[in-house]
C-alpha cells in the first residue's frame, strides 16, 4: 500500500474540518509519518487476528487503517498548531521587552530569534516564521502585511488577529506593547481554558481507553485458556457475519467516544 497516497487522502479529508491544522506549513517528519503508519498497521493486525484471523482481511480493513491513521495525524498536526501558539506568545512577550528597550518592531521580532531557537530548536515552526519575517523585511515587505500572511498560512485566529490590530497600530501611532500584551493575555487565558477542560475530560478519556482495549483483551484471554472457543466464529458463514457485526458497533462506538472527547476551544 503506497503510504504516501494515504497521506494525500488525510489532507483533503482533514482540511475541510473545523479546527483541523493543514500542512502546508506544519512539517511531520519521517520519524513521526513512520510512527503514525505503524500504529495504523498494528491496529489493522490487531483487527484481523482478533476478529477474522485470515490474512486475506487484512486487505479489507485497510479502510479502517486509513480512518485511523487520518485521525492520528490531525491530532498530531493539531498539536504542532498548539505549540505554535505557545511559541508566538514566548515571541511576544520578548518583542515586548525589546521595545520597551526602545528596538523598533521590526528589531524587536527579528531579535527574538535566537532566543527562540534556544527554548525551542532552529527546526521549530517559530524559527521558520521568523525566517519568512526577515527575508519579508529584506525585500521591504510591511511587517504588519507579512503577519497577516503567515497569519493565514498557519491558520490560527490569535495570529491573524494580531496582525490586523498590529496594522491599525502601527498606522495609527497605537501602543505596540499595549497590543502585545493584550494578545499575549488571551494565549494564556485559551490555554488554561484547555487546561480546565483536560483536566475534566481526563476521567473520561481513561475510561474510553480501557473499554477500547476491553474486547482485545476479552478475547485474548478466552484463546489462550480455552483453545478452540472461538473456532466456530472464524470458520462459518454465520460467525464470519456475527463478528463483522460485533466489529462494526465496535468501530462505530470507537470514533463515537473519540468524537465526544475532542473539544475545540
Amino acid at each position: 500500500m503506497n503510504w504516501k497516497r494515504w497521506e494525500s487522502l488525510c489532507r483533503k479529508k482533514s482540511s475541510g474540518q473545523p479546527g483541523s491544522a493543514s500542512d502546508g506549513f506544519y512539517r511531520i517528519s519521517a520519524k513521526e509519518h513512520w510512527i503514525l503508519t505503524g500504529k495504523s498497521v498494528a491496529a489493522v493486525v490487531l483487527l484481523t487476528y482478533c476478529f477474522y484471523r485470515r490474512a486475506g482481511a487484512a486487505m479489507l480493513l485497510l479502510p479502517v487503517g486509513i480512518m485511523y491513521y487520518c485521525r492520528e495525524r490531525r491530532l498530531l498536526l493539531g498539536k504542532k498548531k498548539d505549540d505554535l501558539l505557545q511559541q508566538f506568545k514566548e515571541l511576544l512577550q520578548l518583542t515586548v521587552a525589546s521595545l520597551k528597550a526602545g528596538y523598533s518592531a521590526e528589531n524587536a521580532f527579528l531579535k527574538g530569534r535566537e532566543d527562540m531557537a534556544e527554548l525551542f530548536g532552529e527546526e521549530s515552526e517559530i524559527c521558520r516564521i521568523l525566517g519568512l519575517l526577515k527575508t519579508g523585511l529584506q525585500n521591504n515587505r510591511s511587517l504588519s502585511g507579512l503577519w497577516q500572511e503567515i497569519g493565514k498560512i498557519c491558520q490560527i485566529e490569535e495570529i491573524t488577529d494580531f496582525a490586523e490590530v498590529f496594522s491599525v497600530a502601527k498606522e495609527s501611532g497605537g501602543n505596540m506593547v499595549s497590543v502585545m500584551e493584550q494578545v499575549c493575555g488571551v494565549i494564556e487565558g485559551r490555554a488554561e481554558t484547555k487546561k480546565e477542560i483536560a483536566v475534566m475530560l481526563s476521567a473520561r478519556i481513561l475510561e474510553q481507553k480501557i473499554m477500547n482495549g476491553m474486547p482485545y483483551l476479552i478475547i485474548l484471554y478466552i484463546t489462550v485458556t480455552s483453545p478452540g472457543y472461538f473456532d466456530a466464529c472464524y470458520s462459518s458463514a454465520a460467525g464470519n457475519i456475527l463478528m463483522t457485526g460485533c466489529l462494526s458497533l465496535y468501530l462505530f462506538a470507537y470514533f463515537l467516544g473519540c468524537r465526544l472527547v475532542e473539544v475545540e476551544v
